[in-house]
């Protein structure tokens, strides 16, 4: 299958190189200083510290030079999607596939993209950039990646499971993207107030149970405004179980991979531009406020 990848981040080489050694006809977009980077030492994936793959998707800085795909896989930040609004409807594809943080739904990319080749996922990777071409990532356990029903959607499955990703389906992925909006922002601003480091967060517990506190008030906001938080395991984690189980659970993970090859480099990378944007959406999805503990850790991480 023919296979673009519409942005070169971490997430874009993860899925891109993936998809690659899976047999796929893989290309991918990228512009500046990246580019010659991609073209001279390809992309080479390191899990769990032990090498993992490596390849080499054909590089193109244009959608004139990818042709047609199959499948795109629209890997940029919440903060680029404005400026890259006309080039996604331009895009000469079958199928495009959103891996974006869309706190406010799914609007501006249906009407750009059209509602019958667009599908909404949420990327189950994370990591970080090294050097050349080195990226060291995490598949999240907890979180597969997430595909929205739908015609679209089925052909996304059945690529993503060729490469071996877990996948999980769900038919309210509005409902997921929002509940994430809330987890993503909130830790991601506790980290960035603690400049990325992941290990001083978790052996703070009072920070963590303050971290928890935000998460479950902003679940608490979007449960009052009819959106079901999804997955189940975030509702469970957060609103289910005592804050005390909460708080030791998520200071062992943030002290894990998770803390430090999928949230803290993240906060970092994106503390001055997605991340604001972020809070932003967040506000606005909880109608103008983010509840009182939420609003202290977007205030610390400025």
């Amino acid at each position: 299958m023919r296979i673009l990848i519409f942005g070169a981040g971490v997430i874009g080489r993860i899925y891109a190189v993936r998809l690659l050694s899976a047999g796929h006809e893989v290309s991918i977009l990228s512009r500046g200083a990246a580019t010659d980077d991609l073209r001279t030492n390809g992309i080479r994936l390191v899990r769990e510290g032990v090498n993992d793959l490596q390849g080499f998707p054909r590089v193109v800085e244009t959608l004139g030079d990818a042709g047609h795909a199959d499948l795109v896989f629209v890997a940029i930040r919440l903060d680029q999607v404005d400026a890259a609004l006309v080039s996604l409807g331009a895009l000469d594809a079958d199928v495009v596939a959103s891996f974006i943080n869309l706190p406010l739904g799914t609007d501006r990319l249906l009407q750009a993209i059209g509602a019958d080749r667009f599908v909404a996922v949420f990327p189950g990777v994370a990591g970080r950039l090294g050097n050349q071409g080195t990226v060291h990532y995490v598949q999240v356990s907890q979180q597969p990646t997430a595909v929205g029903w739908g015609r679209a959607g089925d052909m996304v499955v059945s690529v993503l499971k060729s490469a071996g990703f877990p996948v999980a389906t769900t038919k309210d992925m509005d409902a997921w993207l929002k509940t994430h909006a809330v987890f993503v922002s909130a830790f991601e601003s506790a980290l960035a107030a603690v400049s990325g480091d992941a290990h001083a967060l978790a052996s703070d517990s009072v920070a963590v149970r303050k971290l928890v506190l935000a998460v479950r008030e902003g679940f608490t906001a979007l449960d009052s405004r009819g959106v079901s938080i999804t997955p189940a395991a975030l509702r469970v984690i957060f609103q289910t179980m005592p804050v005390w189980f909460a708080t030791r659970y998520w200071a062992r993970q943030l002290d894990g991979e998770l803390g430090r090859l999928a949230l803290a480099p993240h906060s970092i990378a994106s503390r001055h531009s997605e991340l604001p944007v972020l809070q932003h959406d967040v506000r606005s999805l909880l109608g103008g406020t983010a509840p009182p503990q939420l609003e202290r850790l977007f205030a610390k991480s400025q």
